[in-house]
């Protein structure tokens, strides 16, 4: 396992300016969080291929900035807009052909809405088959408020899509959600192909890596048990640390679990 970083841990800085500050802190493997449509050109995906090149770095994936509105866009039932929504994720899928990352992430469908969990699970393979055309594949990220936050709907999609249904696996998100993480690492099962990684304690579910009560050697012995062997991206908000150095400290401490193993 490899231990990396978001560009997500420093918004609202821009963009292009987070990725160079966690460069410059000695990050070589970074997931790179897409803010607004204008950074999913060409253009700025080459800037970021530059960049990483000059440090030596990668990019293991991008997080789509349509995760807000995929629902609305991409599991719609009305066409016109589910074929404007298909041109902005593809934009995304083509950047990240550019800067060589082979994953995109979205969050997907939100319940309530107007497909069936069998429609909604089919749509997602729509999106799946346009990501292999640009050889990049798309992750569905378990997040609260979403459909991948419910186990039986991550279950439906491996049922349905076999080996299309692949995952990230956010840790913060599963505690928020109130399930045990173990039993999210088993409804994604060997569909895991990258894992957004943070800890908790009894007040806040979301801080820096080896700073709460998470059990990472219990949690990463259960991510190996389904062949996980990718990126662990510590994932944070920017009110959970103080300085950049702090994911430093943090990427040492995951190293050293990893280490032990």
């Amino acid at each position: 396992m490899n231990v990396g970083v978001s560009t997500a841990n420093l918004y609202p800085m821009r963009t292009e300016d987070a990725f160079k500050a966690l460069l410059e802190a000695g990050f070589r493997t970074i997931e790179v969080f897409l803010n607004t449509e204008s950074e999913a050109t060409a253009e700025f995906a080459a800037k970021l291929k530059r960049m990483a090149g000059d440090y030596g770095a990668r990019i293991p994936a991008l997080h789509s900035y349509n995760s807000s509105c995929e629902a609305f866009l991409l599991f719609s039932n009305y066409q016109r807009r589910l074929e404007d929504g298909l041109k902005r994720l593809d934009e995304v899928f083509r950047s990240a052909e550019i800067v060589g990352a082979p994953y995109v992430i979205m969050h997907g469908d939100r319940p309530g809405g107007p497909l069936s969990v069998r429609e909604s699970v089919l749509r997602y393979e729509v999106f799946y088959d346009l990501g292999r055309t640009r050889n990049v594949t798309l992750l569905l990220e378990n997040v609260a408020y979403y459909r991948s936050a419910e186990l039986s709907y991550i279950e439906e999609m491996r049922r349905l899509l076999g080996e299309k249904a692949q995952f990230v696996f956010d840790l913060k998100q599963s505690v928020r959600c109130g399930i045990i993480p173990n039993r999210v690492i088993s409804a994604m099962g060997a569909g895991i192909r990258h894992v957004h990684i943070s800890d908790n304690d009894a007040e806040r579910d979301c801080i820096i890596p080896g700073k709460g009560r998470m059990n990472y050697a219990g949690l990463l012995r259960k991510l190996k048990e389904y062949g996980f062997d990718g990126d662990l991206i510590i994932e944070l908000y920017r009110s959970n640390f103080k300085e950049i150095g702090e994911l430093v400290e943090a990427k040492k401490e995951l190293n050293r679990i990893i280490g032990a193993l």
